[in-house]
């Protein structure tokens, strides 16, 4: 049986403090005082509906789930997080710095409380419309390249965390007063989920999975969605027109039984579109059996690929059951946004 899971996004609950004044911000004149023409920001950060506490290990490079979705792929790299305020059309007109971050014990999950300064605010605090964050994603290279650019190698067993991206609208702000932001901003993740399983009952029939892999694959992808600029909140970010891929195909990258892979976005339905698929070498009392070729798209009941592929995008979840019945290979495809089902297919072989 498929696992459904309980969560597409990161919420990130977000209380968010902006205050200034004329020589500081309510802070006397300790370690903490703010500067006449800073803000401070202060937040939580809050991974929900996770399913236990904190694991001790520190990344993603562990991930070893015993249910997908569990809190291993919503953790965020606490030195690795931007945070910018930006203009109303995406620009970034300031950054949040001097961040400091504590972990809150809370049953919920983990929760991040997080403060910063915005340094020299004062003669663009009235065009501050958007807060936008960027998580797990080398942050720091954007000194010297934009938003639209900034890019991840998969890096197959080295990466820990999976990049994400946030928005929010923020509030009019007004100097010298204590502003709160209580939408929550929610943080997509960049990559897509690729996992293949065999009925728990064939392996009693002496069914197993020799070999796996994905054909045709990209090595890099961006970290924000195509059409981030136009988002208010993060809600605004629809399928259509904002796959963001980033050409590095490559031939083929392995699959483990029962184990989710990462992947970046991959473009499956362009004109001219070389089409990602997964190879499964199935073995039946330890010979082989057959080699199956699983696609991206509806099959119909005779076993033909019929309508439009589905892309590999970010933030889905792809997962394939396989079985054998009436002497047919039955594969049943189920794609979701990682907590919400999309649409499910039967796929006969």
């Amino acid at each position: 049986m498929l696992y459904h899971i309980r969560h597409i996004l990161l919420r990130a609950v977000v209380a968010l403090t902006l205050c200034m004044a004329t020589t500081a911000c309510n802070d006397g004149d300790g370690e903490d005082a703010i500067a006449m023409e800073d803000v401070r920001v202060a937040f939580t950060l809050s991974v929900a509906d996770a399913s236990s506490t904190r694991s001790a290990n520190e990344g993603w490079d562990n991930y070893d789930p015993k249910q997908p979705g569990i809190e291993d792929e919503n953790m965020i790299n606490t030195d690795d997080l931007r945070i910018a305020i930006c203009d109303g059309m995406g620009n970034i007109i300031g950054d949040v710095e001097t961040i400091k971050v504590i972990p809150v014990s809370d049953p919920s999950g983990t929760i991040y409380a997080i403060t910063g300064v915005w340094k020299n605010a004062k003669d663009n605090i009235a065009r501050a419309q958007k807060i936008m964050i960027v998580a797990n994603s080398n942050a720091s290279k954007l000194s010297t390249i934009s938003l639209s650019d900034l890019a991840y190698n998969l890096d197959t067993g080295i990466r820990k965390y999976i990049p994400m991206w946030g928005v929010a609208s923020l509030p009019t702000l007004t100097l010298g007063t204590q502003t709160d932001l209580t939408e929550q901003i929610y943080l997509l993740r960049a990559m897509a989920k690729v996992r293949v399983d065999m009925r728990s009952d064939m392996a009693s029939y002496g069914y197993s999975i020799g070999s796996m892999h994905i054909n045709n694959y990209n090595t890099q992808g961006y970290c924000l969605p195509k059409n981030y600029k136009s988002a208010n909140k993060t809600q605004d970010i629809r399928f259509d027109n904002s796959l963001n891929v980033l050409n590095s195909r490559e031939a083929s990258i392995g699959l483990t039984d029962g184990k989710a892979t990462y992947i970046p976005e991959y473009d499956n339905t362009s004109t001219g579109a070389t089409p990602s698929t997964i190879t499964v070498d199935l073995n039946r009392n330890g010979k082989h059996e057959g080699t199956y070729t699983l696609e991206f798209r509806n099959y119909d009941t005779d076993g033909k690929p019929t309508g439009t592929p589905y892309d590999i995008q970010r933030n889905h979840y792809y997962t394939f059951l396989i079985y054998k019945e009436d002497g047919k290979i039955i594969v049943s495809l189920h794609v979701r946004k990682w907590n919400k089902r999309v649409y499910d297919e039967d796929i006969i072989m």
